[in-house]
Protein backbone atom coordinates (compact mmCIF):
# COMPACT_ATOMS: atom_id res chain seq x y z
CA UNK A 1 0.00 0.00 0.00
CA UNK A 2 1.36 3.50 -0.76
CA UNK A 3 2.28 6.28 1.61
CA UNK A 4 -0.44 8.38 -0.15
CA UNK A 5 -2.94 5.15 0.53
CA UNK A 6 -1.66 4.82 4.06
CA UNK A 7 -2.27 8.65 5.06
CA UNK A 8 -5.63 8.87 3.79
CA UNK A 9 -6.97 5.97 5.97
CA UNK A 10 -5.93 7.41 8.74
CA UNK A 11 -7.06 10.80 8.07
CA UNK A 12 -10.82 9.23 7.42
CA UNK A 13 -10.24 7.24 10.48
CA UNK A 14 -9.56 10.43 12.96
CA UNK A 15 -12.37 12.32 10.57
CA UNK A 16 -13.59 15.10 12.66
CA UNK A 17 -9.98 16.27 13.67
CA UNK A 18 -9.37 16.18 10.42
CA UNK A 19 -12.28 18.18 9.12
CA UNK A 20 -11.59 21.13 11.94
CA UNK A 21 -7.97 21.25 10.96
CA UNK A 22 -9.11 21.57 7.56
CA UNK A 23 -11.88 23.99 7.70
CA UNK A 24 -9.37 26.12 9.91
CA UNK A 25 -7.13 26.48 6.96
CA UNK A 26 -9.39 27.06 4.29
CA UNK A 27 -11.04 29.83 6.01
CA UNK A 28 -7.59 31.66 6.09
CA UNK A 29 -6.79 30.76 2.36
CA UNK A 30 -10.52 31.98 1.25
CA UNK A 31 -10.14 35.11 3.47
CA UNK A 32 -7.09 35.61 1.62
CA UNK A 33 -8.13 34.64 -1.80
CA UNK A 34 -11.17 37.02 -2.14
CA UNK A 35 -8.91 39.75 -0.46
CA UNK A 36 -6.24 39.52 -3.39
CA UNK A 37 -8.89 39.09 -6.12
CA UNK A 38 -11.55 41.46 -5.04
CA UNK A 39 -8.58 44.22 -4.86
CA UNK A 40 -7.13 42.90 -8.16
CA UNK A 41 -10.72 42.99 -9.87
CA UNK A 42 -11.63 46.92 -8.38
CA UNK A 43 -8.47 48.37 -9.23
CA UNK A 44 -8.62 46.91 -13.03
CA UNK A 45 -12.29 48.64 -12.72
CA UNK A 46 -11.92 51.57 -11.10
CA UNK A 47 -8.56 52.21 -13.48
CA UNK A 48 -9.90 51.15 -16.70
CA UNK A 49 -13.33 53.30 -15.81
CA UNK A 50 -11.06 56.40 -14.56
CA UNK A 51 -8.39 56.16 -17.81
CA UNK A 52 -11.53 56.59 -20.22
CA UNK A 53 -11.30 60.36 -19.30
CA UNK A 54 -8.30 62.66 -18.70
CA UNK A 55 -10.41 65.01 -17.14
CA UNK A 56 -13.69 65.58 -15.22
CA UNK A 57 -14.26 70.10 -14.73
CA UNK A 58 -17.28 70.71 -12.33
CA UNK A 59 -18.17 72.84 -9.52
CA UNK A 60 -15.44 73.85 -6.75
CA UNK A 61 -15.36 71.11 -3.79
CA UNK A 62 -13.73 67.56 -3.10
CA UNK A 63 -11.86 66.42 -6.66
CA UNK A 64 -12.71 62.80 -5.52
CA UNK A 65 -16.63 63.69 -5.12
CA UNK A 66 -16.46 64.88 -8.48
CA UNK A 67 -14.98 61.86 -9.79
CA UNK A 68 -17.04 59.21 -7.92
CA UNK A 69 -20.25 61.49 -8.90
CA UNK A 70 -19.46 62.16 -12.37
CA UNK A 71 -17.71 58.76 -13.23
CA UNK A 72 -19.24 56.20 -11.14
CA UNK A 73 -22.34 57.76 -10.21
CA UNK A 74 -21.66 57.04 -6.12
CA UNK A 75 -21.94 60.65 -4.50
CA UNK A 76 -23.23 63.91 -4.97
CA UNK A 77 -22.39 66.38 -7.49
CA UNK A 78 -19.85 69.15 -5.99
CA UNK A 79 -22.10 71.94 -8.11
CA UNK A 80 -22.42 73.01 -11.19
CA UNK A 81 -20.82 75.08 -13.84
CA UNK A 82 -21.93 77.12 -16.66
CA UNK A 83 -23.00 75.73 -19.84
CA UNK A 84 -20.85 77.94 -21.70
CA UNK A 85 -17.72 76.85 -20.03
CA UNK A 86 -18.83 73.58 -22.02
CA UNK A 87 -18.70 75.33 -24.99
CA UNK A 88 -15.59 76.89 -24.73
CA UNK A 89 -14.10 73.73 -23.66
CA UNK A 90 -15.36 72.28 -26.79
CA UNK A 91 -13.86 74.32 -28.94
CA UNK A 92 -10.37 73.91 -27.58
CA UNK A 93 -7.92 72.38 -29.63
CA UNK A 94 -6.42 70.34 -27.12
CA UNK A 95 -9.73 68.18 -26.45
CA UNK A 96 -10.10 65.54 -28.58
CA UNK A 97 -13.63 64.83 -26.92
CA UNK A 98 -15.82 66.79 -24.44
CA UNK A 99 -19.41 65.88 -23.26
CA UNK A 100 -21.61 67.71 -20.89
CA UNK A 101 -23.63 65.95 -17.95
CA UNK A 102 -26.47 67.17 -15.84
CA UNK A 103 -27.61 65.83 -12.82
CA UNK A 104 -30.59 65.93 -10.86
CA UNK A 105 -33.16 63.00 -10.99
CA UNK A 106 -33.55 59.26 -10.64
CA UNK A 107 -35.48 56.33 -11.55
CA UNK A 108 -35.83 53.52 -9.16
CA UNK A 109 -32.61 54.36 -7.86
CA UNK A 110 -30.82 54.67 -11.03
CA UNK A 111 -29.39 57.99 -11.83
CA UNK A 112 -31.38 59.69 -14.79
CA UNK A 113 -27.81 61.68 -16.81
CA UNK A 114 -28.47 64.30 -18.91
CA UNK A 115 -25.90 64.65 -21.68
CA UNK A 116 -25.57 65.09 -25.25
CA UNK A 117 -25.28 62.65 -28.64
CA UNK A 118 -21.76 62.78 -28.75
CA UNK A 119 -21.37 61.40 -25.25
CA UNK A 120 -21.70 58.08 -27.10
CA UNK A 121 -18.93 58.53 -29.06
CA UNK A 122 -17.00 57.88 -26.51
CA UNK A 123 -13.98 55.23 -27.28
CA UNK A 124 -11.51 53.53 -24.61
CA UNK A 125 -7.04 54.05 -25.39
CA UNK A 126 -7.40 51.47 -27.97
CA UNK A 127 -9.49 53.25 -30.25
CA UNK A 128 -12.86 50.68 -29.90
CA UNK A 129 -15.95 52.27 -29.01
CA UNK A 130 -17.17 52.31 -25.01
CA UNK A 131 -20.98 52.22 -25.99
CA UNK A 132 -22.99 49.81 -28.35
CA UNK A 133 -26.66 49.40 -28.35
CA UNK A 134 -27.85 45.96 -27.74
CA UNK A 135 -31.33 47.66 -29.46
CA UNK A 136 -32.82 50.67 -30.24
CA UNK A 137 -31.18 53.62 -31.17
CA UNK A 138 -30.28 57.11 -29.70
CA UNK A 139 -32.04 59.61 -28.63
CA UNK A 140 -33.80 62.37 -31.00
CA UNK A 141 -36.42 63.77 -28.77
CA UNK A 142 -36.03 65.87 -25.87
CA UNK A 143 -37.91 63.82 -23.52
CA UNK A 144 -36.01 60.15 -24.86
CA UNK A 145 -34.02 58.07 -22.93
CA UNK A 146 -31.10 55.22 -23.07
CA UNK A 147 -30.76 52.69 -21.00
CA UNK A 148 -27.71 51.07 -19.45
CA UNK A 149 -27.72 46.95 -19.66
CA UNK A 150 -28.11 46.76 -16.22
CA UNK A 151 -31.11 49.66 -15.77
CA UNK A 152 -32.86 48.05 -18.71
CA UNK A 153 -32.45 44.38 -16.63
CA UNK A 154 -33.66 45.38 -13.51
CA UNK A 155 -36.37 47.76 -13.90
CA UNK A 156 -37.76 45.54 -16.96
CA UNK A 157 -38.11 48.74 -18.83
CA UNK A 158 -38.16 48.07 -22.79
CA UNK A 159 -38.02 50.18 -26.47
CA UNK A 160 -41.25 52.26 -26.24
CA UNK A 161 -42.26 52.16 -23.11
CA UNK A 162 -42.71 55.29 -20.45
CA UNK A 163 -41.62 55.99 -16.93
CA UNK A 164 -41.66 59.56 -14.55
CA UNK A 165 -38.41 60.47 -13.41
CA UNK A 166 -37.94 61.42 -9.34
CA UNK A 167 -36.36 64.57 -8.20
CA UNK A 168 -33.15 63.53 -6.13
CA UNK A 169 -30.31 61.21 -6.70
CA UNK A 170 -31.88 58.51 -4.75
CA UNK A 171 -35.15 56.88 -4.50
CA UNK A 172 -36.35 57.65 -1.35
CA UNK A 173 -40.06 57.24 -0.39
CA UNK A 174 -42.34 60.32 -0.99
CA UNK A 175 -39.67 61.91 -3.41
CA UNK A 176 -41.18 63.89 -5.83
CA UNK A 177 -42.50 62.49 -9.17
CA UNK A 178 -42.35 64.83 -11.89
CA UNK A 179 -45.60 63.57 -13.59
CA UNK A 180 -45.55 65.82 -16.34
CA UNK A 181 -42.87 64.69 -18.13
CA UNK A 182 -42.48 61.25 -18.94
CA UNK A 183 -39.55 59.82 -20.49
CA UNK A 184 -39.52 57.14 -23.16
CA UNK A 185 -37.45 54.48 -24.04
CA UNK A 186 -35.51 54.97 -27.46
CA UNK A 187 -32.60 52.47 -27.00
CA UNK A 188 -30.70 49.93 -24.46
CA UNK A 189 -27.02 49.65 -24.51
CA UNK A 190 -25.09 46.60 -24.35
CA UNK A 191 -22.94 45.19 -21.41
CA UNK A 192 -20.08 47.90 -20.63
CA UNK A 193 -18.42 46.50 -17.62
CA UNK A 194 -18.86 50.32 -15.91
CA UNK A 195 -20.86 52.50 -13.65
CA UNK A 196 -22.56 53.40 -17.10
CA UNK A 197 -24.41 49.98 -17.19
CA UNK A 198 -26.43 51.62 -14.04
CA UNK A 199 -27.24 55.20 -15.34
CA UNK A 200 -30.09 56.21 -17.72
CA UNK A 201 -29.32 58.95 -20.54
CA UNK A 202 -31.57 61.59 -21.62
CA UNK A 203 -31.01 64.78 -23.30
CA UNK A 204 -29.76 67.76 -21.41
CA UNK A 205 -32.43 69.86 -22.68
CA UNK A 206 -35.04 67.58 -20.68
CA UNK A 207 -32.98 68.48 -17.65
CA UNK A 208 -33.32 71.62 -18.16
CA UNK A 209 -36.81 71.77 -18.13
CA UNK A 210 -37.81 69.67 -15.53
CA UNK A 211 -35.38 71.89 -13.28
CA UNK A 212 -36.38 75.30 -14.86
CA UNK A 213 -40.40 74.24 -15.01
CA UNK A 214 -39.61 73.65 -11.05
CA UNK A 215 -38.08 77.07 -10.11
CA UNK A 216 -41.33 78.94 -11.92
CA UNK A 217 -43.46 77.25 -10.07
CA UNK A 218 -41.60 77.57 -6.48
CA UNK A 219 -40.95 81.18 -7.46
CA UNK A 220 -44.94 81.76 -8.26
CA UNK A 221 -45.25 80.60 -4.60
CA UNK A 222 -43.52 82.56 -2.99
CA UNK A 223 -44.42 85.09 -5.22
CA UNK A 224 -41.19 86.59 -6.13
CA UNK A 225 -40.25 86.59 -9.76
CA UNK A 226 -37.28 84.52 -11.58
CA UNK A 227 -34.51 86.53 -12.69
CA UNK A 228 -32.46 86.52 -16.15
CA UNK A 229 -29.12 85.52 -14.52
CA UNK A 230 -30.90 82.57 -12.49
CA UNK A 231 -32.26 80.74 -15.90
CA UNK A 232 -28.86 80.56 -16.72
CA UNK A 233 -28.12 77.27 -17.85
CA UNK A 234 -25.73 75.00 -16.11
CA UNK A 235 -24.43 71.72 -16.38
CA UNK A 236 -23.16 69.57 -13.55
CA UNK A 237 -19.61 68.19 -14.76
CA UNK A 238 -18.28 68.10 -18.17
CA UNK A 239 -15.89 64.96 -19.05
CA UNK A 240 -12.97 65.46 -21.36
CA UNK A 241 -10.55 63.61 -23.24
CA UNK A 242 -7.77 65.40 -24.29
CA UNK A 243 -5.65 64.89 -27.69
CA UNK A 244 -2.21 63.72 -25.23
CA UNK A 245 -2.68 62.68 -21.86
CA UNK A 246 0.20 65.22 -21.32
CA UNK A 247 -1.94 68.25 -21.30
CA UNK A 248 -3.77 66.95 -18.02
CA UNK A 249 -2.05 69.05 -15.56
CA UNK A 250 -1.86 72.59 -17.81
CA UNK A 251 -5.65 72.14 -18.67
CA UNK A 252 -6.31 71.87 -15.01
CA UNK A 253 -4.79 74.52 -14.29
CA UNK A 254 -6.35 76.40 -16.45
CA UNK A 255 -9.82 75.36 -15.76
CA UNK A 256 -9.01 76.35 -12.49
CA UNK A 257 -7.79 79.72 -13.41
CA UNK A 258 -10.42 80.73 -15.86
CA UNK A 259 -13.94 79.18 -14.56
CA UNK A 260 -15.46 79.17 -10.92
CA UNK A 261 -14.85 75.37 -10.83
CA UNK A 262 -12.17 72.37 -10.53
CA UNK A 263 -11.03 69.92 -12.69
CA UNK A 264 -10.09 66.93 -11.40
CA UNK A 265 -7.56 64.24 -13.15
CA UNK A 266 -9.38 60.75 -12.50
CA UNK A 267 -7.26 58.11 -12.91
CA UNK A 268 -5.08 60.65 -10.28
CA UNK A 269 -7.80 60.47 -7.74
CA UNK A 270 -8.94 57.21 -7.65
CA UNK A 271 -5.08 55.84 -7.10
CA UNK A 272 -5.32 58.23 -4.06
CA UNK A 273 -8.34 56.75 -3.04
CA UNK A 274 -7.38 53.20 -3.40
CA UNK A 275 -3.97 54.01 -1.53
CA UNK A 276 -5.79 56.18 1.34
CA UNK A 277 -9.46 54.16 2.06
CA UNK A 278 -9.42 50.55 0.20
CA UNK A 279 -6.15 49.71 0.60
CA UNK A 280 -5.88 50.15 4.69
CA UNK A 281 -9.03 47.58 5.01
CA UNK A 282 -7.68 45.38 2.61
CA UNK A 283 -3.90 45.38 4.53
CA UNK A 284 -6.09 44.75 8.04
CA UNK A 285 -8.38 42.17 6.64
CA UNK A 286 -4.88 40.48 5.18
CA UNK A 287 -3.17 40.46 8.46
CA UNK A 288 -6.91 38.81 9.75
CA UNK A 289 -6.58 36.13 7.44
CA UNK A 290 -2.47 36.04 7.94
CA UNK A 291 -3.41 35.22 11.82
CA UNK A 292 -6.14 32.71 10.73
CA UNK A 293 -3.46 30.90 8.52
CA UNK A 294 -1.05 30.81 11.32
CA UNK A 295 -2.98 29.30 13.60
CA UNK A 296 -4.12 27.04 11.57
CA UNK A 297 -0.73 25.74 10.78
CA UNK A 298 -0.12 25.65 13.98
CA UNK A 299 -3.14 23.53 14.07
CA UNK A 300 -1.32 21.04 11.70
CA UNK A 301 1.63 20.71 13.55
CA UNK A 302 -0.42 20.00 17.01
CA UNK A 303 -2.53 17.30 15.39
CA UNK A 304 0.29 15.30 13.54
CA UNK A 305 2.50 15.06 16.85
CA UNK A 306 -0.42 14.25 18.77
CA UNK A 307 -1.05 11.44 15.93
CA UNK A 308 2.16 10.49 16.22
CA UNK A 309 2.23 10.35 19.99
CA UNK A 310 -1.12 8.02 19.91
CA UNK A 311 0.47 5.80 17.02
CA UNK A 312 4.24 5.01 18.52
CA UNK A 313 3.06 1.38 18.64
CA UNK A 314 1.47 1.09 15.27
CA UNK A 315 4.51 2.86 14.40
CA UNK A 316 7.29 0.48 16.25
CA UNK A 317 5.57 -2.36 14.73
CA UNK A 318 6.42 -1.02 11.27
CA UNK A 319 9.61 -0.45 11.84
CA UNK A 320 9.84 -4.07 13.35
CA UNK A 321 8.31 -5.20 10.07
CA UNK A 322 11.18 -3.91 7.92
CA UNK A 323 9.50 -0.13 7.52
CA UNK A 324 12.80 2.38 7.21
CA UNK A 325 12.62 5.53 9.60
CA UNK A 326 12.48 7.91 6.35
CA UNK A 327 9.92 5.99 5.03
CA UNK A 328 7.62 6.45 8.34
CA UNK A 329 8.47 9.80 8.61
CA UNK A 330 7.41 10.29 4.96
CA UNK A 331 4.27 8.87 6.07
CA UNK A 332 3.79 11.62 8.72
CA UNK A 333 4.79 14.24 6.27
CA UNK A 334 2.41 13.06 3.53
CA UNK A 335 -0.52 13.35 6.19
CA UNK A 336 0.20 17.14 6.99
CA UNK A 337 0.53 17.78 2.84
CA UNK A 338 -2.80 16.24 2.55
CA UNK A 339 -4.19 18.53 5.63
CA UNK A 340 -2.59 21.20 3.79
CA UNK A 341 -3.46 20.62 0.09
CA UNK A 342 -7.33 19.78 1.41
CA UNK A 343 -7.54 23.16 3.33
CA UNK A 344 -6.04 24.98 0.40
CA UNK A 345 -8.37 23.68 -2.35
CA UNK A 346 -11.65 23.89 -0.24
CA UNK A 347 -10.17 27.44 0.81
CA UNK A 348 -9.58 28.53 -2.53
CA UNK A 349 -13.10 27.02 -3.64
CA UNK A 350 -14.86 28.83 -0.88
CA UNK A 351 -12.77 32.46 -1.88
CA UNK A 352 -13.37 33.00 -4.99
CA UNK A 353 -16.95 31.36 -5.33
CA UNK A 354 -18.09 33.81 -2.61
CA UNK A 355 -16.90 36.32 -4.47
CA UNK A 356 -18.96 35.10 -7.39
CA UNK A 357 -22.03 35.69 -5.58
CA UNK A 358 -20.98 38.64 -4.44
CA UNK A 359 -20.55 39.80 -7.64
CA UNK A 360 -24.00 40.68 -8.51
CA UNK A 361 -24.66 42.58 -5.01
CA UNK A 362 -21.12 44.46 -6.13
CA UNK A 363 -22.26 45.38 -9.84
CA UNK A 364 -25.48 46.82 -8.55
CA UNK A 365 -23.53 48.68 -5.73
CA UNK A 366 -21.15 50.39 -8.23
CA UNK A 367 -21.56 49.20 -11.69
CA UNK A 368 -17.99 47.37 -11.57
CA UNK A 369 -18.23 44.00 -13.14
CA UNK A 370 -16.01 41.88 -11.62
CA UNK A 371 -14.61 38.47 -12.38
CA UNK A 372 -14.70 36.34 -9.37
CA UNK A 373 -12.57 33.08 -11.50
CA UNK A 374 -9.50 35.27 -12.68
CA UNK A 375 -6.78 34.29 -10.41
CA UNK A 376 -4.27 37.18 -9.93
CA UNK A 377 -0.35 36.84 -9.71
CA UNK A 378 -0.09 37.99 -5.96
CA UNK A 379 -2.84 35.25 -5.02
CA UNK A 380 -0.45 32.42 -7.03
CA UNK A 381 2.52 34.12 -4.17
CA UNK A 382 -0.06 33.92 -1.70
CA UNK A 383 -0.99 30.24 -2.24
CA UNK A 384 2.43 29.64 -2.84
CA UNK A 385 3.66 30.51 0.26
CA UNK A 386 0.53 28.89 2.51
CA UNK A 387 1.45 25.87 0.97
CA UNK A 388 5.29 26.25 2.09
CA UNK A 389 3.81 27.02 5.64
CA UNK A 390 1.86 23.98 5.88
CA UNK A 391 4.34 21.46 4.57
CA UNK A 392 6.89 23.45 7.11
CA UNK A 393 4.21 22.73 9.96
CA UNK A 394 4.19 18.63 8.58
CA UNK A 395 7.80 18.53 8.82
CA UNK A 396 8.40 19.10 12.43
CA UNK A 397 6.26 16.27 13.61
CA UNK A 398 8.30 13.74 11.11
CA UNK A 399 11.99 14.70 11.50
CA UNK A 400 10.91 13.77 15.29
CA UNK A 401 9.60 10.43 14.72
CA UNK A 402 12.81 9.96 12.11
CA UNK A 403 14.72 10.29 15.09
CA UNK A 404 13.07 7.83 17.43
CA UNK A 405 13.59 3.88 17.59
CA UNK A 406 11.48 0.79 17.35
CA UNK A 407 12.65 0.11 20.85
CA UNK A 408 12.29 3.10 22.12
CA UNK A 409 8.72 3.37 20.60
CA UNK A 410 7.62 -0.16 22.39
CA UNK A 411 8.82 1.04 25.42
CA UNK A 412 6.99 3.80 26.06
CA UNK A 413 3.61 2.26 24.84
CA UNK A 414 4.24 -0.76 27.43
Amino acid sequence: MSFLAMAWRYLRFRWLVTLLTVVGIALGVALVCAVLALRHESERALSREAGLYDLVAGGKGSPLQLVLASVYHLDSPTGNLPYADYERLRRDRRVLWAAPIGLGDNYAGYRIVGTEAQFFDLSDRGGHPVFQFSRGRIFEDRFEVVLGSHVATATGLDIGESFFGTHGLVDVPGGEVHRDFPYKVSGVLAPTGTAQDRAIFGTLASVWEIHETEDRLHSAIRGTALLADQREREVTAILIRLKTPGLRLWMADEIRKRSDGIAAIPINEILRFQRGVIGPVQRALLAVAAAVIAVACLTVLTTLHQAAERRRRDIAILRSLGAARGEVAALLFTEGLLLTGAGIALGLLLGHGGLAIAAGAIRDATGLLIHPWRMPDTEAVALGTMALCGAAASLFPAISCYRRTPIDDLHLTD
